[in-house]
């Protein structure tokens, strides 16, 4: 027996492997390992004399190695296919999660829409049933226009300007409140500016350096033009739906147009 110290290190490792978490996992492997090691310390009583001019001690010795790398190799390739299995188990988790994020994703994109299919049709009803009193379009039109472009936004102030683009004349303000006051200041010369170099829209610093998020209607003629500014924004600019934010400025703009027209006559 004196070659039995060559079963003893592998097994060994697998008694220690044996209280990691997969232990119940290695109920088996270890009763086949323990069968090698059974049929291993068994092997000197297979052998009474000697074979073929190979001494008894020596194929003593070949045989309990035999079934030594017989275990080691079970157990190698045990340990092998549960790698690979937790590699499985793995890329099946990470593949729910995606497909749970990107439902989570979808969600949210359709309530975004259902939140601006609403505030679409509140403009249209807010504006049509105004336009339907008569040639009079009260202050309130405006407010509500910028009040649903803060929403929109997720805004905490919300104010419509329109300036004529030539003498730089503010021609009307309409915050989203009527009792709230102006709580920062942009130069016209800052908003033509704008115009003049084509933005969609911007972010100025007002005269008390806050960030104005700056959306100026889409108007190529006539003299006014419509602002539409927003502070402070409750998300980042990158998640701000500017071309929602286009349609209540361009329809202040062709609101107060219509408005002017009629002053004039």
């Amino acid at each position: 027996m004196s070659g039995g110290w060559i079963f003893a290190g592998p097994y060994a490792s697998i008694k220690k492997n044996h209280v990691t978490p997969r232990s119940h996992r290695l109920e088996w492997i270890s009763l086949v390992y323990l069968a090698f090691f059974v049929l291993a310390v068994l092997s000197p009583s297979l052998y009474t004399r000697s074979f073929f001019g190979v001494s008894e001690i020596t194929l003593e010795e070949l045989t309990i190695f035999t079934f030594g790398i017989a275990g080691l190799m079970t157990f190698t390739f045990y340990e092998r296919y549960m790698e690979r299995r937790e590699k499985e188990q793995e890329y099946v988790q990470n593949e729910y999660q995606r497909a749970k994020a990107e439902l989570m994703e979808s969600y949210a994109y359709i309530g975004s829409i259902n939140r601006k299919i609403e505030l679409l049709k509140k403009l249209a009803q807010d504006t049509s049933s105004n336009l339907g009193e008569g040639k009079r379009l009260p202050k309130e039109l405006f407010h509500s226009l910028a009040a649903n472009a803060c929403a929109a936004a997720g805004a905490d102030v919300g104010l419509l300007r329109f300036i004529e683009l030539d003498r730089l004349r503010t021609g009307g303000e309409f915050a989203h409140d009527p009792e709230v006051g102006f709580p920062f200041r942009i130069s016209n010369r800052a908003l033509r500016e704008v115009h003049e170099q084509g933005l969609p829209h911007t972010v100025l610093k007002s005269e008390d350096q806050q960030d104005i998020l700056v959306v100026p209607s889409d108007q190529g003629h006539g003299p006014w033009k419509a602002y539409l500014l927003l502070h402070p924004l409750q998300m980042s600019l990158a998640d701000v739906d500017t071309s929602l934010l286009k349609i209540f400025v361009n329809q202040a703009e062709v609101l107060y147009r219509n408005l002017m027209t009629e002053v004039a006559h």
